[in-house]
């Protein structure tokens, strides 16, 4: 079973993928086109020689600048798209926890305090404490990992700063070499720009890192999941949420449907929405539910 919040940041991840991969064609292929006219022109001017581009006074700047204000640009929007792609999966983590809540409505909010809690911190800690999943349900190379781009993140933000912090330089001496075994055994074509066990790396943020970071979270978000939905249970998410959503999709239609053929249409629904193959059990929910 996959959550719909699930399926959405995955969408999400293929966008932001493909927005950048856009533009890093989009800017290969302008080398490629004008490489020659940039070189032997050094002088000219944007203006002068793109007369049709409507940014063209906005962007005004010699051919001799191009490649560097290229530079600037590429670095700033692959810090954007790493802090975006961290930012998303924190907003997965909250949409995952409203779903947990709306299947059990005894779940605590995220502002509560919970006693006799070592680790209530971060929001991985504090989804995982109120909906009583244990964090030893995920290997712990997934949440050593998050702490490493969580610290990375940190450390992006705060760049004004010469070395990478503490926690960071332990997390590396301790653990990165581990992490590069890891993720080269699980990611299909294993680590391209991430190299845990490097504190330059760390420092680092390039193409093929955000595109590493992209593929990490999904396997990590398919985990959390699993976990998640595991311990809630099919039975109850179909109670409290699918069979809801289900009847709210064909509104006042159910009524003059034969039964059977909502069941039919009930079970391509969990399949298609859910990745979900119902149960005999599952379906006595939904017809109790139509009665």
């Amino acid at each position: 079973m996959k959550t719909i919040e699930l399926r959405d940041f995955y969408k999400t991840l293929s966008e932001l993928n493909n927005s950048f991969t856009h533009y890093s064609f989009v800017w290969s292929q302008f080398n490629i086109d004008y490489s020659e006219t940039l070189e032997k022109n050094p002088e000219t001017l944007t203006k002068d020689y793109f007369e049709t581009n409507p940014f063209k006074r906005k962007h005004n700047i010699k051919f001799s600048e191009l490649d560097k204000e290229h530079s600037k640009t590429n670095e700033s929007l692959i810090k954007g798209i790493f802090l975006l792609i961290y930012t998303h999966f924190e907003s997965y983590l909250k949409d995952l926890f409203l779903f947990a809540k709306t299947v059990d409505n005894e779940i605590q909010p995220l502002e509560s305090k919970i006693e006799d809690v070592d680790n209530d911190f971060m929001l991985i800690d504090k989804t995982f404490n109120r909906i009583e999943v244990k964090k030893e349900k995920l290997q712990s190379e997934l949440l050593i990992t998050l702490d490493y781009i969580r610290l990375k993140r940190n450390r992006l933000i705060h760049s004004n700063t010469e070395n990478i912090s503490k926690s960071l330089n332990k997390l590396i001496k301790s653990d990165g070499k581990t992490l590069n075994e890891y993720w080269n055994s699980k990611l299909p074509s294993g680590l391209q720009g991430i190299d845990f066990n490097n504190k330059d790396n760390a420092n680092e943020l390039t193409f093929s890192i955000v595109i590493d970071v992209i593929n990490i979270f999904r396997r990590i978000s398919n985990e959390i999941d699993k976990v998640v939905t595991e311990k809630l249970t099919e039975n109850l998410i179909i109670e409290k949420i699918v069979i809801p959503k289900f009847k709210d999709v064909l509104r006042k239609k159910i009524n003059g449907i034969k039964t059977q053929r909502v069941i039919s249409k009930f079970v391509k629904y969990c399949q298609s929405e859910y990745s979900l193959t119902v149960n005999d059990k599952q379906i006595e929910l939904l017809k109790r539910s139509i009665v």
